[in-house]
């Protein structure tokens, strides 16, 4: 798949310095330790980018992501969007928390499954001051469901009568219908099989094309990322190692750590070599 051609850098979602740290006790009289999860974390994503965040399990990922959207505070440093903060007062700005969205691993778990579609997908309106009512709303619904491939007749179903791919789909829909700057997907198609998973991609590079979005794929799978983004950032250990294009990274790492994650991602055989025969001659 090729993404639309990234738009003139202009920075939108600015990260300096941030480091997070968590408080651990061993029992209820156990002696506290402090653990920083990150740890000078800089990046910036500008406007109409795709950037990727890559890393193993219990890298940081996770926590930089509840950073981002004002759901963790963080110890040192600043997250601002547009130059206005995540944070204000330790608490999220509202202000700009309505202008994220996320988009989870899991596409059931995320939905309440008593409720139908139009209901679920329009939860983000409850961040703006005045949310659309009546045959707006009902055309909102229809809209975002319609670009990500759905009927607006699905509006009326519940979340159960949907295939995993779907699901996800409806997921997306919810992310877009309040038309944030930046999208987090979150670990958002590794819980899919391998075809459904092209298709949910295929999905976000036609969105690329046909609006201007701006987000950052968090991802463990390498060939999820290459395929998705612009620029892609490693994390190791709350740190970030190395950042730069997505090919130049992928394709000639500089950091140790890099080329280890490169080095143990599966590699598919090639659908043009007869099943046996050997990579090369002898």
């Amino acid at each position: 798949m090729n993404l639309a051609p990234r738009p003139a850098a202009v920075p939108l979602l600015s990260v300096t310095g941030v480091a997070r740290d968590y408080i651990h006790r061993t029992g209820l009289f156990g002696r506290a330790t402090r653990f920083r999860a990150l740890q000078d974390v800089t990046f910036t994503l500008h406007r109409g980018e795709r950037l990727g965040l890559v890393g193993e399990s219990g890298c940081g990922k996770s926590t930089l992501t509840r950073a981002l959207l004002g759901l963790d505070p963080v110890q040192e440093g600043s997250i601002t969007l547009d130059g206005a903060p995540v944070f204000t007062d330790h608490h999220a700005n509202t202000a700009v928390r309505r202008r994220m969205q996320v988009v989870f691993q899991d596409p059931y778990g995320s939905f309440n499954p008593r409720h139908r579609v139009d209901r679920l997908i329009t939860e983000p309106f409850h961040l703006l001051d005045h949310p659309p009512q009546g045959r707006a709303r009902a055309a909102a619904v229809a809209e975002a469901l319609e670009a990500v491939g759905m009927a607006a007749s699905d509006a009326e179903k519940f979340i159960h009568e949907f295939s995993g791919g779907q699901r996800q789909r409806i997921a997306i829909a919810r992310a877009l219908i309040i038309k944030p700057d930046v999208i987090v997907f979150d670990e958002a198609v590794s819980a899919l099989d391998v075809s459904v998973r092209a298709q949910v991609l295929d999905l976000l590079a036609d969105l690329c094309r046909r609006t201007p979005l701006s987000y950052l794929f968090v991802s463990h799978d390498l060939s999820v990322v290459r395929s998705v983004t612009d620029r892609v950032m490693v994390m190791q250990a709350g740190r970030i190692v190395e950042a730069g294009p997505t090919e130049a990274v992928l394709t000639a790492p500089t950091h140790p750590y890099t080329r280890a994650l490169i080095a143990a991602a599966p590699v598919l055989p090639d659908p043009q070599r007869p099943p046996h025969e050997p990579a090369s001659a002898p």
